[in-house]
């Protein structure tokens, strides 16, 4: 799950740590220096009250660290703290003699130490593991349930336009339940 920070023009906009989250890895992924990800992505936004689901497809780009860093300065101190401290989705270990710790002093470590590393710092850089990632949309599909599971679904999708050169357009097709 993803929070979807904004909407442009181009695409869908999340930010993330790119160290060490299960995003980076499938998105960024090397061996040896050599991409073993997978330049796409999806995002659902589901409405279950209403029976109502749009997903969207396309090819994931890294926002400029310029841009990261806009977005970066609008976070509390707390936050943009903790994006130094986490390394997101990695185990936490208890600290050795730590009674009944269940790895949160580790985290509360790190924590520390970025506020050390930036006190009496007001902009805090964006770290150089963390930033933003636009999903630029190819496909998106929207979704009504209906009784019998007869289900509404359209696709729109993108194509070039015929006879022009580079010209986008998008399709629109009904799909089959």
């Amino acid at each position: 799950m993803v929070y979807m920070k904004e909407l442009d023009a181009r695409g869908f906009v999340i930010y993330s740590n790119f160290g060490t989250s299960g995003k980076a890895r499938d998105l960024f992924g090397s061996v040896d220096g050599v991409s073993k990800g997978n330049p796409w992505a999806s995002l659902v936004f589901w409405w279950e009250p209403m029976e109502r689901q749009v997903r969207v497809e396309g090819k994931v780009e890294r926002l400029s660290r310029e841009e990261s860093q806009i977005y970066f300065d609008t976070r509390a101190r707390g936050s943009r703290v903790g994006a130094w401290s986490s390394r997101q989705s990695q185990v936490l270990r208890p600290v050795e003699g730590g009674d009944d710790d269940d790895g949160r002093k580790e985290l509360e470590g790190w924590v520390e130490e970025a506020e050390k590393r930036f006190e009496g710092v007001d902009k805090i850089p964006v770290p150089e593991f963390w930033g933003g990632l636009r999903i630029v949309p190819e496909r998106v599909e929207f979704w009504q349930g209906r009784q019998s599971r007869l289900h509404d679904r359209f696709v729109y999708e993108r194509a070039l336009s015929d006879g022009s050169e580079g010209e986008e357009r998008w399709t629109l097709e009904r799909l089959s339940p």
